[in-house]
């Protein structure tokens, strides 16, 4: 089995006007992140309107934020 490599990513999600569920995913985010600055960017993002409807609908909500960790391991398979 080769080594186990980690993967960290920060989901903010929202709901647009629809109630539809968006997100924004970042790859490896500062490990330091507080909940104030990461809600922060996330009102940024909602005042931009990243989210408007095709009909004109907007602003999003905000549903929350989270971060993921996935450890992957590779088997050594040997393809003849």
């Amino acid at each position: 089995m080769s080594t186990p490599t980690t993967k960290n990513v920060l989901v903010m999600e929202f709901n647009d006007a629809t109630g539809k569920l968006r997100s924004i995913r970042v790859t490896d985010p500062k490990p330091d992140l507080t909940a104030e600055v990461v809600e922060a960017a996330m009102d940024v993002i909602n005042n931009l309107n990243a989210f408007k409807t095709i009909s004109g609908e907007g602003p999003a909500s905000i549903k929350g934020a989270k971060t993921v960790q996935t450890v992957t391991s590779n088997f050594d398979i040997v393809v003849n």
